[in-house]
């Protein structure tokens, strides 16, 4: 569904479908984040559209939920408001990019943090890394087990 339509139907009361409903929580959240941060520096959204080269509209609609950023809008508009790293990577997160520092995200979880810095440590031979990853996988699977959680299908992708 185009995002006319989505303007359109919100307009008109009528109903998003269901595909479209845990977008339009991110694209929320996500707009209201960068409210936040906006008002917390007290710029206004012209002034912030201008400094990240957007159109005043495309912030508004950012910030009403009404559209979801790319990437790069996002890298735009972390570098308009001067956040620094931890504050990008919180915004790329509650966009739903990974961010470029995930270890940023886990300042509660410093022994995870941890082992993903191990983990991509080239440094730390493969052989080692590559065991964190099976005892890794263990772990996971018996927490799931012992709660009752389905195990998701896995991608093959490491960290």
């Amino acid at each position: 569904m185009s995002h006319d339509e989505r303007d359109r139907r919100a307009r008109h009361g009528t109903s998003v479908p269901d595909s479209h409903k845990g977008r339009q929580t991110m694209a929320t959240e996500f707009g209201n984040l960068l409210k936040q941060l906006r008002e917390q520096q007290s710029v206004s959204q012209s002034k912030l559209a201008e400094r990240a080269g957007f159109d005043h509209s495309y912030v508004s609609r950012l910030e009403g939920g009404a559209r979801m950023p790319t990437r790069e809008a996002v890298d735009k508009l972390g570098e308009a408001l001067q956040l620094d790293r931890g504050g990008r990577d919180g915004m790329l997160a509650s966009a739903g990019f990974l961010p470029k520092d995930v270890s940023s995200l886990l300042s509660s979880e410093p022994v995870i943090g941890e082992v993903l810095d191990l983990l991509q440590d080239e440094a730390v031979p493969t052989e080692y890394r590559d065991n964190m990853r099976q005892v890794l996988k263990l772990l996971t699977a018996q927490v799931r087990f012992a709660v009752g959680v389905k195990t998701p299908v896995t991608t093959g992708v490491a960290a």
